[in-house]
């Protein structure tokens, strides 16, 4: 087994000896570490258990990673609308992977900047997010030339030395130092100058090479003059240049063959450095590897070989050169073996070996979606059938997973697992449910993402946790208004039902505000609406309109909605309007008073009233009936 495929070896304090390990899940990242319930065989105690929590250092969950998670979901969600397209996507999706690359662009340069003002403590995570983040952005480039942006022809030189350039520019800016200056004798002035005249050959950049040999001490040599007409009339492949590829070769050959005929003339040997350039230019490999020390990567030889051996090469013969270059320079980091894969067309090796980047998922997360959406990736398992959609849904699940355990970056993981098909809500499910529910603003969001995905159990739970701990606080108007978000008729009934005890013990309605203002959520259970119907009534009472506050009494006295332990407030509200100077209360009425007095009037709280009470519907009843037999009479 390679090093790296080895797994890391943890080693766990206090746990006792022959204690055993035991462990279970906690949350989306975090696994408990503790000792095995194992009994001492003589004493048959307990070992005292200590709790290790063991969870992976997820380097996103870096303030200065932060930017870079939220804006690659935001492309990563402009893709998924993608997918419902049913024409020709390939522009956009180039557009959204060029988004992806600037993003990381932006992250690396974030990063240069702090690295440079923070202090000694902070430099070396910071320099390895930004070897992992430089590493992320060059294969992505690379994945973008060769599966992405594809040209016609399918010739890759000319974009593959335009990725050399862009990711190794130190070579044309030592050039352009030295050209600045125009200085004639360069070569005598500048202990760099043929380091970057051999760094600019090696990334095809002719027009420098030439422009540096002009400020040589010997420019004016025969030799130098043709090493110049050589450079200057060297065929460049261009898809849009008007030439086929044969046609194309044919000239470049005979380019080559007469550029062979004067290195075999000895007509540069007057310097041996321009020789060995010329050599370099010729294509021979001997050369090449003698200027490997030039380069910082295997892949810049490769993409010089390939300009001065094969400018027209396509991908097999790529895949070819990559892997021969990169043997002998004994390259095995994970990106390098992730830039090969890419190269062999292996894309199955090239997801294994990103995920050895250490950026917690996020580069194979958004890659593979990328090339799924695009059509380009096909995995096989071991048995030749193909996994490709697995295997797609597999790396959003778990970096979407990732991203749940962190306290603001959970929408952006809920995001992600809402787009795998088959494995994505039943995940969101459970994590929602363990997440820590803080301040009310945190619940709504939660409960937001739970109901737009039909989860309306963990809606209700919530809900109900969050009512409750509000009646413990005696904040009943909020527990109501949980009550009501959770859509639970017997929790609603339990809370309105705390309202009316609550006014049956110290006579004040609490949260009259929201109590007025109920409206259709008032039908939401029984004892709410006779909760509302009480509150509308007191409402009437305290601006006079006693005849609309009467007939609402009477409505509810009649409405079998009244609870046992509230009969009696509501035979003592009718007194008042029973004796007022005016007649409020019809004969009518006034029997129905009776008739609930008959059967509920037996309240202990109510019997000091009883008897005021008759006597106050007597009284109703004779005038009532006065005034009824007099408007009859009209």
């Amino acid at each position: 087994m390679d090093e790296i495929d080895r797994p890391p070896i943890i080693d766990i304090a206090n746990i006792p000896k022959n204690a055993g390990i035991a462990a279970s899940w906690v949350n989306s990242n975090k696994v408990c570490i503790y000792n095995s319930k194992k009994l001492d065989e003589r004493h048959h105690e307990k070992y005292n258990s200590t709790i290790h929590i063991l969870k992976p250092e997820v380097i996103l969950f870096s303030p200065q990673l932060r930017k870079l998670v939220n804006e690659s979901n935001g492309v990563f969600l402009s893709i998924q609308k993608l997918k419902s397209f049913s024409g020709d996507v390939r522009p956009e999706l180039l557009k959204h992977s060029k988004q992806y690359r600037s993003t990381l662009r932006a992250c690396i340069e974030s990063l240069q900047d702090i690295l440079g003002k923070s202090l000694s403590d902070k430099k070396e995570s910071l320099e390895n997010f930004l070897t992992i983040f430089y590493q992320i952005e060059c294969i992505w480039h690379l994945t973008e030339i060769l599966y992405i942006d594809v040209v016609p022809g399918e010739v890759v030189l000319p974009q593959l030395l335009e990725w050399i350039k862009f990711h190794f520019p130190s070579r044309e800016s030592m050039a352009r130092n030295i050209l600045d200056q125009k200085t004639i004798g360069a070569d005598l002035s500048y202990a760099t100058y043929w380091e970057a005249v051999i760094g600019c050959a090696l990334h095809g950049k002719l027009d420098l090479v030439r422009a540096l040999l002009a400020l040589h001490s010997k420019a004016d040599h025969p030799a130098f003059v043709m090493a110049e007409n050589i450079l200057k009339i060297i065929p460049v492949y261009n898809v849009y240049g008007g030439y086929s590829i044969n046609e194309f070769m044919m000239r470049w050959k005979h380019w080559q063959l007469e550029l062979s005929m004067n290195l075999n003339s000895k007509a540069f040997s007057t310097d041996t450095n321009l020789e060995m350039l010329m050599k370099l230019i010729a294509g021979e490999q001997d050369v090449l590897w003698q200027y490997a020390s030039y380069t910082d990567a295997w892949y810049e030889l490769l993409a010089a070989k390939l300009f001065y051996s094969s400018p027209c090469c396509k991908q097999p013969e790529l895949s070819h050169q990559a892997n021969s270059i990169s043997k002998r320079w004994h390259a095995n980091r994970p990106s390098d073996n992730a830039i090969r894969a890419l190269m062999e067309s292996d894309l199955h090796q090239l997801i294994k070996e990103v995920q050895y980047m250490g950026d917690n998922g996020w580069f194979a997360a958004h890659l593979v979606d990328l090339l799924y959406t695009c059509g380009k990736l096909k995995i096989l398992d071991k048995d030749q059938i193909e996994v490709t959609s697995q295997l797609h849904e597999s790396l959003i699940l778990e970096y979407g997973n990732t991203l749940m355990g962190h306290h603001s970056l959970w929408q952006c993981g809920a995001s992600y697992l809402i787009h795998c098909p088959k494995q994505g809500l039943s995940r969101l499910e459970i994590l929602l449910q363990s997440l820590p529910m803080g301040s009310e603003a945190r619940v709504n969001k939660i409960i937001d993402i739970a109901r737009d995905n039909k989860m309306d159990h963990i809606v209700t739970s919530i809900c109900k946790i969050q009512g409750l701990k509000c009646m413990k606080q005696g904040r009943l108007g909020n527990a109501l208004a949980w009550s009501l978000k959770a859509q639970d008729s017997g929790f609603i009934t339990y809370i309105a039902d705390q309202f009316l005890k609550q006014y049956a013990e110290n006579g004040k309605l609490e949260c009259r505000d929201l109590l007025e203002n109920l409206g259709f959520c008032m039908m939401a259970s029984d004892r709410l609406t006779f909760l509302g119907k009480y509150c509308e009534f007191h409402q009437m009472y305290g601006i006079g309109e006693f005849k609309e506050a009467a007939s609402l009494l009477v409505s509810l006295l009649v409405s079998n909605l009244t609870p046992k332990y509230f009969w009696s407030i509501l035979l003592s509200d009718a007194i008042p309007l029973l004796e007022a100077k005016d007649v409020i209360l019809s004969s009518s009425d006034c029997f129905e008073l009776l008739r609930c007095v008959e059967a509920h009037g037996d309240d202990q709280k109510f019997q000091d009233e009883i008897e005021i009470f008759r006597l106050a519907v007597a009284r109703n009843l004779a005038r009532a009936l006065s005034l009824e037999g007099c408007q009859a009479q009209h």
